[in-house]
């Protein structure tokens, strides 16, 4: 039994492992670029995509988790979780950093007003806000202090995914291409639905 147990512990650490490093190694490649000066003619664009693109895929991934531990029947996914959205939230964090350096020169008067302008934007900073307490809730401490409440603070996810889909869309709709919100939008609503079903059943 003591050989399983550990085995089972290194399954799962290595597992941890694993999800770190491939959540971070995105941002690991954007900063080895952005040090030799190789994020292309237009490094705004490539900053902004490739961290907005992370941070989207990061919380699809999260939000899958529950769902593929029903289907899977492996709990150590749920350990998983938490992980995955505190990387959402610093690919989140790290493009409104390059949206407030790069459009408005470190003007967060300039932001604001530029999010009354533009409805993407708008969308954009919405869902941004609302990961804030979620990240700052995802620890031991907050959830021992919440209690009860730490689970409904967290439902908040699914308005963020939504709002960051519609945030995809708006600013897809300027190039008119809407294939990759499409598809995004489309898992967010599959894994929404099953929670929806499991709920009410």
């Amino acid at each position: 039994m003591r050989l399983l147990y550990a085995d089972l512990q290194f399954q799962t650490r290595l597992l941890r492992l694993s999800v770190f490093l491939w959540a971070a190694a995105p941002l690991f490649d954007l900063m080895i670029l952005a040090l030799t000066a190789k994020l292309g003619t237009n490094p705004q664009e490539t900053l902004l995509r490739a961290t907005g693109t992370c941070c989207l895929v990061l919380l699809l991934v999260t939000l899958s988790v529950t769902p593929l531990r029903r289907l899977l029947g492996w709990a150590e996914l749920n350990r998983l979780r938490r992980m995955l959205g505190l990387w959402s939230f610093a690919y989140a964090f790290v493009h409104l950093l390059g949206f407030w350096a790069f459009e408005h020169e470190f003007l967060w008067a300039a932001v604001f007003q530029d999010g009354l302008k533009r409805p993407f934007v708008t969308i954009g900073l919405m869902s941004f806000a609302l990961l804030i307490p979620l990240a700052v809730t995802s620890n031991q401490l907050s959830m021992r202090w919440l209690g009860t409440r730490w689970k409904k603070i967290h439902r908040i996810i699914y308005a963020i995914v939504l709002l960051a889909c519609l945030h995809f869309f708006l600013h897809r709709a300027g190039k008119n291409n809407y294939f990759d919100p499409s598809i995004a939008l489309a898992i967010t609503l599959v894994l929404l639905g099953l929670r929806w079903r499991w709920r009410r059943a």
